[in-house]
């Protein structure tokens, strides 16, 4: 026979189920000059028996037997023996049109090119259907004419075509040439040939046309075995990089070499299970992102944003805690009443992967004993107990300091979360990245179950306009404070954020947790809140609030003390300073009037507040007028 016009190279490995499909489609090709090498490997069911019946009936047909070396290694054996002017690597569980090598190679010989790429698309195996499959050739980075070469794409030049040998058709004498071969691997074998011939190639044409089928969720395509070969692509891309610094090409496309090594480590880690995922997860972090020069550029380097943040999520956390979406702390005191129900409605009513870390502060009831219940039947649940009473806010310090999450959440042990609420509020948030997410919340009456109206916690007299915005603390609408809860219980923070930040509870008895807020929104730059509803917040629980807090009022003294430091120490402007130690002045003269109301108060107490009042700046609120709304009361305030 004369030279053919393309040689069709094929890998066979235990093919048979699919196997007459995919060789129909090539001997029935309109174009007949062609031989088809089937490279045999090592087969162990009836592929050899299909390929000699085949070979019997078509003499364009010839059959080599390997032992099982890998696909790379075959398409290399079939290279070595081919003779066309053209060559074509088909996989044999996929199937053609059978115009397809005709159209191929007049649009080569009409641009005289090194190689002609073709669109494709996938054929779902279990449903007997077609996918389009546009991103295989991005039409849209390409020059409007041909030929060309990688200079003239302009994206990603290796995300222009996806990185498979099967849809494309090339010039023998380019390849042989430039010594182009498949990588002798299980896996990514092909992708250092087709980038290769890609940066080397100085005439591409393509056919925006589907010429090809890829057969999809067949269970034994070479795509489904790289949980044995996990660490092949990582071969593909170093020795790629290898090819562009000899040919001299790295400096020029280093940029899209790295957001493409990037694209494609993400996409193994992404689309792999088992064992080696932890192992692929490790060698990335802890070596291959540094290898291929991944590391050590900032967000405005990379062409994805999303692929970016990944890749910053799996350099900041291990493992486990890349895997773990919430963490929820909770500070622990004598809770046996209620406990139970706080943890069943975390534990057993939400969609995310959590862990939950109850730090016991020193309780005196059954409250450790359920505890230790709970961390026995829960894997997730890790118990931290206090010797001696620390109070909540260490509590809290403690947990965040043991918690693994992206995102923590701080719940009281006599509340409750709503059913499923992590989910949305976990995907809100890392959906912009956010520092701190702020939630509503609903409050209801211990003894009778009724729901108890608070506008804080139902944020009713927050613009609406201001739901799911990004929120600048520099410019926070009016009144921010008063209208919203400055609990922790009432959103998620960013793990990482408070770390970085140290940002942390204060540990005084009680008001501990609004200087935690308010440092959060100076010291955030990425803020929202939603309607949403997060917690069902339990009232009138225990004792008298009212003698519980005279008793401990310097807690409020020393708390306004913490938020003039962190205005001062962050330079908030004067409009939200005003705005943060004005609600804190109220706040101490609303319950100064229900001690003297209720006469729970001390002359200890009254000279206490005198001392703490002569402290106090009162011409710099004076100044602000009307809008300092406790002044009418500072006559409550007496020497003794």
């Amino acid at each position: 026979m004369k030279q053919p016009i393309v040689s069709v190279i094929m890998p066979v490995y235990n093919g048979e189920k699919y196997l007459r499909q995919c060789l129909d489609s090539v001997v029935n090709q309109t174009l007949r000059e062609i031989e088809i090498i089937c490279v045999d490997d090592g087969s162990s069911d009836g592929s050899m028996e299909i390929l000699k019946e085949y070979a019997a009936k078509d003499d364009r047909v010839k059959v080599i037997r390997q032992e099982n070396a890998g696909a790379g290694a075959a398409r290399n054996n079939g290279l070595e023996r081919a003779t066309g002017r053209y060559l074509s690597f088909l996989d044999s569980d996929d199937f053609f049109e059978t115009t397809m090598l005709e159209k191929a190679v007049a649009q080569l010989e009409k641009d005289k090119g090194d190689f002609v790429v073709f669109r494709c698309d996938h054929y779902l195996n279990d449903t007997n259907t077609f996918k389009k499959a546009a991103y295989t050739m991005k039409k849209q980075t390409l020059p409007p004419y041909t030929p060309f070469n990688f200079r003239q794409i302009t994206d990603n030049v290796f995300k222009a075509f996806v990185g498979w040998a099967w849809d494309k058709v090339y010039d023998r004498e380019f390849v042989m040439k430039n010594g182009l071969r498949f990588q002798e691997q299980r896996t990514s074998n092909d992708m250092l040939f087709v980038f290769s011939a890609l940066v080397l190639a100085k005439k591409i044409t393509y056919l925006d046309e589907v010429l090809a089928h890829q057969r999809r969720n067949n269970g034994g395509s070479l795509s489904n075995t790289r949980e044995k070969s996990w660490f092949c692509f990582y071969n593909a891309l170093t020795a790629l990089r290898d090819v562009l610094k000899e040919k001299g090409l790295y400096k020029e496309l280093e940029k899209d070499f790295v957001n493409y090594a990037l694209h494609f480590s993400l996409w193994n880690l992404n689309t792999i299970t088992g064992e080696c995922y932890g192992k692929l997860y490790n060698k990335l972090r802890e070596e291959w992102f540094g290898n291929l020069g991944i590391t050590g550029h900032d967000a405005s380097y990379f062409y994805n944003k999303e692929e970016y943040k990944q890749l910053v999520d799996i350099l900041s956390y291990d493992l486990e805690g890349y895997n773990m979406q919430i963490s929820v702390v909770i500070p622990v005191y004598n809770a046996e009443k209620y406990i139970r129900q706080c943890l069943d409605s975390v534990l057993t009513k939400q969609d995310v992967n959590l862990e939950v870390i109850c730090v016991d502060d020193a309780s005196t009831d059954q409250t450790p004993e359920i505890l230790k219940e709970y961390a026995e039947k829960y894997p997730n649940v890790q118990v931290i107990r206090n010797e001696t009473n620390l109070y909540a806010g260490t509590c809290r310090n403690k947990g965040l300091l043991a918690a693994k999450g992206h995102y923590v959440h701080f719940l009281d042990s006599d509340d409750y979360v709503e059913e499923n609420v992590y989910g949305k509020l976990y995907k809100l948030a890392r959906e912009n990245d956010l520092d701190w997410l702020k939630t509503t919340a609903e409050g209801f009456d211990d003894a009778t179950g009724e729901i108890v109206e608070n506008p804080r916690y139902e944020m009713s007299n927050l613009y609406v306009g201001f739901d799911r915005t990004l929120l600048d603390f520099h410019n926070f609408p009016k009144k921010f404070l008063d209208h919203m809860a400055v609990v922790p219980w009432n959103g998620i923070y960013k793990r990482l954020f408070l770390l970085e930040k140290n940002i942390r509870f204060n540990t005084l008895f009680c008001v501990n947790d609004r200087s935690f807020f308010v440092e959060t929104c100076v010291k955030g730059e990425r803020m929202m809140y939603t309607r949403d509803k997060i917690v069902r917040h339990r009232m009138n629980v225990s004792e008298s609030l009212v003698a519980k807090r005279a008793q401990h009022f310097d807690c409020q003294f020393e708390s306004y003390r913490i938020m003039k430091k962190i205005c001062e120490d962050n330079h908030v402007n004067d409009k939200v300073s005003f705005e943060v130690l004005e609600h804190e002045m109220y706040d101490i003269f609303v319950w100064y009037r229900k001690f003297l109301e209720q006469d729970v108060h001390t002359e200890k107490l009254k000279k206490e507040m005198y001392d703490f009042m002569m402290e106090r700046d009162i011409s710099y609120f004076e100044k602000h007028g009307k809008k300092s709304r406790w002044l009418k009361y500072l006559d409550l305030v007496k020497e003794k």
